[in-house]
């Protein structure tokens, strides 16, 4: 309402200036001032046809160079215009209104110019964002403005186009080694449960309380006179559930990152694996393999935010009840304090297979409380590694910190 009362203002403005040059040549004729009034003419009448110019009737799409795109790669949008009337314009103001998460990259051709068109119908703008955070963007809004050869006359007018692009996290290739495994004093050991293959019997023995009623092998209870169950060759498994803290943090998008690097590297291996990301919402992905599954965790990881209001030890408290000890567990955060030492103590107590994954900018940035806490969790039987990003591709192979 504002912009309409300014430019009725404007052009009220404009009318009473070629109406005070008129008078000015009328009365005082001559050729002088007949030469301002007609000089002025021109300019006065395009400035008026731009005031009057439907500019809302101005096509305008948005395209943009791929439609997945990863951190730090490079973003080219173009911004086509197709104009219905024909139209000598002269000043055409353009801009993307650029989402508020992306206004910090850098613009190496900037998303605000101004154009000169002149008789074209359809013309084009590129403009180039270098460095592209994380994350689900939102393009909604395109400013066009036309101005006289003064400026006397603005026209504005936005146009809604809406264009989303997805961000996905970035990832490294890491090293890979069954999680869980370290070395102590030459000798490998393993803390990835091992649990019987029901499928495959490789003896028998005594029954014991707690022995299902299907293993009973009753041609052996008769010859025994007792009862006998079958004894099943034990397999390891590598089903991995992965919780993501997701408390604020500074180091956020590193641990996205070696969340997505550790996600990729265990199913690239055939490893089942799953996700526990809580936050504001609460999203749950089962132990699967395959590359439907891979895109699923990696979208999700393109979108979540650190934005939970629960500490992360109450949410590994919660959400532990839902999964059986079959599985091994990765906790991957960038700090540990009391309460979080204290419910993976609780786990370790309960024989859950657990590791916990800490992710610093440096290793040597450790403060000496929070050293302590996990000396006292290691001393538990969890393992606990410290990672920096510069050395994430190695972190299933680097012991401890």
């Amino acid at each position: 309402m504002k912009k309409k009362i300014h430019l009725t203002g404007r052009v009220l403005f404009l009318v009473i200036l070629i109406a005070v040059l008129f008078s000015y040549a009328m009365f005082q004729g001559g050729f002088v001032s007949w030469f301002l009034f007609y000089s002025f003419l021109p300019f006065a009448l395009y400035s008026l046809c731009i005031a009057f110019y439907p500019i809302r009737t101005f096509s305008v799409q948005r395209q943009f160079n791929q439609e997945q795109f990863h951190v730090g790669e490079t973003l080219t949008a173009a911004l086509k215009i197709r104009t219905r009337f024909f139209f000598p314009i002269m000043h055409l103001m353009i801009e993307d209104v650029l989402p508020k998460s992306l206004q910090k990259c850098q613009q190496c051709k900037p998303s605000k110019i101004l154009l000169t068109p002149l008789f074209k119908t359809a013309f084009s703008y590129e403009y180039i964002l270098e460095h592209i955070p994380r994350g689900e963007h939102q393009f909604s809004t395109v400013r066009i403005k036309l101005t006289d050869f003064f400026g006397l006359i603005e026209k504005e007018a936005s146009f809604q186009v809406e264009n989303s692009i997805l961000v996905y996290p970035r990832y490294v290739k890491m090293v890979y080694r069954k999680v869980g495994q370290r070395f102590e004093q030459g000798v490998a050991v393993s803390h990835i449960q091992l649990h019987r293959d029901t499928t495959m019997a490789v003896g028998i023995r005594d029954y014991q309380p707690g022995d299902r009623f299907s293993w009973i092998n009753w041609k052996a209870s008769a010859r025994k006179n007792g009862l006998m169950t079958k004894e099943f060759e034990e397999r390891q498994s590598e089903d991995i559930i992965i919780f993501l803290d997701r408390t604020p943090s500074l180091f956020f998008e590193e641990i996205v990152t070696f969340t997505a690097s550790l996600v990729r590297t265990m199913m690239k291996r055939g490893v089942q694996t799953g996700l526990v990301s809580v936050g504001r919402d609460r999203v749950i992905f089962p132990a699967r393999n395959g590359e439907a599954h891979l895109q699923e965790l990696f979208y999700h990881l393109a979108k979540v935010q650190c934005d939970s209001e629960w500490s992360f030890a109450r949410i590994i408290h919660k959400e532990i009840a839902h999964w059986n000890a079959a599985f091994s567990f990765c906790y991957i955060t960038s700090s540990v304090d009391k309460e979080l030492a204290a419910s993976l103590e609780s786990l370790a107590v309960k024989n859950v297979n657990v590791i916990v994954f800490i992710v610093k900018d440096k290793v040597t940035n450790i403060a000496k409380d929070e050293m302590a806490m996990i000396g006292q969790i290691e001393r538990k039987g969890i393992i606990v590694k410290v990672v920096e990003e510069r050395n994430f591709a190695n972190a299933l192979i680097e012991g401890g910190k």
